[in-house]
């Protein structure tokens, strides 16, 4: 059984390593000087749509390995890759429209 010392070192503890990834978390943003939020509204879902109409002539020209017959997992696994790969080129994409309008992202403290 644990004493009461030991126990409150325990919580005490626990409780700053809390606090301490609390106050590392943060909200990436996109600011551009002198935008209106209706503006930037509109930027990030261009830049959304653009990203997305973009990944999806990738996504025609090169389309995603289908599971055959026989063993799945390969199949499986290089479809899975292929997906994270096609939602890494969308943000690139999403990111590079930004940058071109004039946005740069900024980090902002989420408590």
């Amino acid at each position: 059984m644990m004493n009461a010392k030991r126990t409150q070192s325990l919580l005490r503890t626990g409780l700053v390593g809390l606090l301490l990834t609390l106050a590392a978390c943060s909200v990436t943003e996109w600011a551009k000087p002198g935008a209106s939020t209706e503006q930037a509204a509109f930027d990030r879902q261009e830049c959304r749509s653009l990203a997305r109409a973009e990944t999806e002539r990738m996504l025609r020209r090169q389309p995603l390995p289908q599971p055959s017959s026989g063993q799945l997992i390969g199949s499986e696994y290089d479809t899975a890759m292929a997906r994270y790969d096609a939602s890494k080129q969308s943000d690139t994409y999403f990111r590079s429209c930004m940058e071109n309008k004039g946005y740069h992202r900024t980090s902002k403290p989420l408590f």
